[in-house]
């Protein structure tokens, strides 16, 4: 009987595979299928299944750890269906990560219906009654020991302890290297004995199944060029060659695929074979790192769920399969080296940390951010920003009169930008131990930081009230930007709003309106503010006062840093679509926090070096209004 195992999550990736190693099986003879999986893609399950049940040999299929979610529709594939008295089985409603409106997700919720009917198919195989089947794909998860399964017609037999102890021959056994995941092979104890050592017939049966996986990885390889002449004559020439692995074989593709051909400047490298897989595992690994270190992930990648079980040792092992590395033998600290010495998996981890980084940034409070511009420098100098005044005003010109000339006059502000960093470590053993916290929790609470030390300068301005380039603070009477102290309410509102709208600009020679866009305040007001803007009219009056258009156009922002300054005052901002007043200034190309990476050879240690280079500048007062309140 031929063999074929089914180890792992259920993905694309898996279900390709399958497919390929039974192209290279005898399709007349019987087919043992082995199964320990979590589940995972539908999708890639029902593919499973639909090869497996038209076999014309007849198939077994045997539970010999777990067959959960789709991997037990996979396990009806077989006409018997086999599990030990260790086996678990459980049968459950498909399930998708959804987001969108009401309409959107009402229409995934019909589309999981859809699918679980299609399921229904492979569940009818039990012999249970439809409305069982039905109750199995709704609602909660149904569990099933060894007996329960048998019960159910989910399985058709348990396997005896004589058939333990003396399994079946494996016909076609092939003498080639043997192959054992390292993530899914038995943790053997130091005090196993020789009467665990294997048999002659399952040495046989790994051979069988190394031998399939051998050739399945040489023809995906081949599986993008098989329309270029010669090429599958030449795949089987190297498939018959049983010292060429998955590495040698993609090698030797290239060259034949290169053969007569001469370099053409600017067209780049060619697309190596499985790197649009590798390119999409890693972007899915990245989300599944980040969702089991505690990070949030909006969208995550749509192949996240595939592998959402799968550890970093894991990870590593299917990373260097996918590059076509000699995977025997390897320990988990075997894999986790030979991964680091690869290009790809490091860029997983930096990825990752990168990208926990950047989450823990934008998930930060943004209130900072709202009435406060953005500019790029290049370098570290003193900068000066210039801000151009008015443009002069029009003069009548008689006929045959000369145009007069004018000017733009300008002020300026002057300000550094500083870098601010640390170094996040992460040890080999974190790696081995799947110690995620290092990983995303840190990256992520630095991106934070970060954040926070942005709002603690831009708030700084507004309580440490600096000098303007004139010598005269930014809130001043001279500027027209400061308030007699008053209560924040109607009549106080309209009168800062109306000592905004007369500014003038540079030269005084017209009026700028700049149009108060943000309400900034201490959270001891955040109340009182909400209830203004909330309201129709004045809370404090009755209802015969005009209403608050105006007010209720504001943005509200509150913060805990005003507070401790004073809880009484409070600020008015225009756009910095309009005018300009606070700026953060970031170095060129590098707005937010950035990673760098830099393994150590002297310590098990790979460093992640976060920057952030920053500065915070006043570019004119005429945006920015304060009451100190009271």
């Amino acid at each position: 009987m031929q063999k074929i195992s089914i180890f792992g999550p259920i993905t694309d990736m898996l279900a390709d595979s399958v497919r390929s190693q039974l192209e290279s099986l005898d399709r007349s003879a019987p087919l043992l299928v082995e199964i320990n999986s979590d589940g995972g893609s539908v999708q890639a399950g029902v593919s499973i299944y639909t090869a497996l049940v038209g076999w014309p040999g007849g198939v077994t299929t045997e539970v010999s750890g777990w067959a959960l979610s789709v991997a037990s529709a996979i396990l009806m594939a077989g006409s018997t269906r086999r599990c030990y008295s260790t086996s678990l089985v459980m049968v459950h409603a498909p399930w998708m990560d959804a987001s969108g409106n009401s309409q959107a997700l009402r229409e995934r919720a019909e589309l999981l219906d859809r699918v679980a009917e299609t399921m229904k198919a492979a569940y009818r195989r039990s012999g249970q009654p439809e409305h069982v089947i039905a109750g199995w794909l709704s609602g909660p998860d149904h569990w099933f020991v060894a007996q329960e399964a048998v019960d159910a017609g989910l399985v058709t037999e348990l396997v005896t302890e004589s058939e333990t102890t003396n399994p079946p021959e494996f016909a076609n056994a092939m003498a080639c290297a043997i192959r054992i995941p390292s993530h899914i092979a038995p943790r053997i104890s130091p005090m196993t004995t020789s009467l665990n050592t294997p048999n002659r017939a399952t040495i046989e049966a790994a051979a069988v199944r190394a031998e399939s996986e051998r050739r399945a990885q040489i023809r995906a390889s081949a599986q993008p060029f098989m329309q270029h002449a010669g090429m599958p004559e030449f795949i089987r020439q190297l498939e018959d060659d049983t010292s060429v692995t998955p590495a040698v074989a993609g090698h030797r593709i290239l060259a034949k695929l290169g053969e007569g051909a001469s370099p053409i400047a600017g067209r780049g490298r060619p697309q190596l074979p499985g790197e649009d897989r590798l390119k999409d595992f890693t972007a899915a690994a990245v989300d599944v790192l980040l969702m089991r270190g505690g990070v949030k992930v909006a969208e995550p990648h749509p192949a996240a769920r595939d592998i959402q079980r799968m550890g970093i040792v894991a990870m590593a092992e299917s990373f260097l399969s996918m590059t076509g590395a000699d995977l025997r033998d390897r320990t988990a600290s075997g894999l986790i080296q030979a991964a680091m010495g690869t290009d790809d998996f490091p860029s997983l981890l930096s990825a990752t940390a990168g990208k926990a980084l950047a989450l823990g940034y934008e998930n930060a409070p943004i209130g900072h951010t709202l009435f406060t511009g953005e500019r790029d420098v290049a370098n570290f100098k003193p900068q000066t920003l210039v801000n151009l005044g008015e443009a002069p005003e029009l003069e009548e010109v008689p006929e045959l009169a000369e145009y007069k000339s004018g000017a733009l006059q300008d002020s300026a502000t002057t300000f550094q930008i500083v870098t601010s960093g640390k170094i996040l470590e992460i040890s080999r053993q974190a790696l081995i131990n799947d110690d995620l916290g290092a990983l995303t929790a840190v990256p992520a609470s630095m991106g934070t930081a970060a954040r926070r030390m942005e709002a603690d300068k831009v708030f700084g301005v507004l309580t440490n009230n600096p000098n303007m380039r004139d010598g005269v603070p930014l809130f001043h009477a001279s500027h027209g930007n400061l308030g007699a102290a008053g209560q924040l309410n109607f009549d106080n509102l309209a009168a800062a709003r109306a000592a905004m709208r007369k500014q003038k600009g540079i030269a005084g020679l017209g009026y700028l309106d700049p149009q108060p866009r943000f309400l900034i305040v201490p959270v001891a007001l955040e109340t009182a503010a909400e209830q203004l803007i909330s309201s129709l009219v004045d809370p404090s009056k009755s209802n015969d006062t005009p209403n608050l258009e105006f007010i209720r156009r504001l943005t509200l922002v509150a913060d805990p840093r005003l507070d401790a300054d004073s809880e009484t005052a409070w600020y008015l901002a225009a756009s910095p679509s309009q005018i300009d007043g606070i700026l953060r200034v970031y170095l060129d190309g590098q707005r937010g926090p950035s990673i760098e990476e830099n393994s150590e050879f002297r310590r098990d240690v790979t460093g992640y070096k976060v920057r952030l280079d920053f500065g915070v500048g006043v570019i004119d007062f005429r945006a920015l209004y304060k009451n100190p309140g009271a």
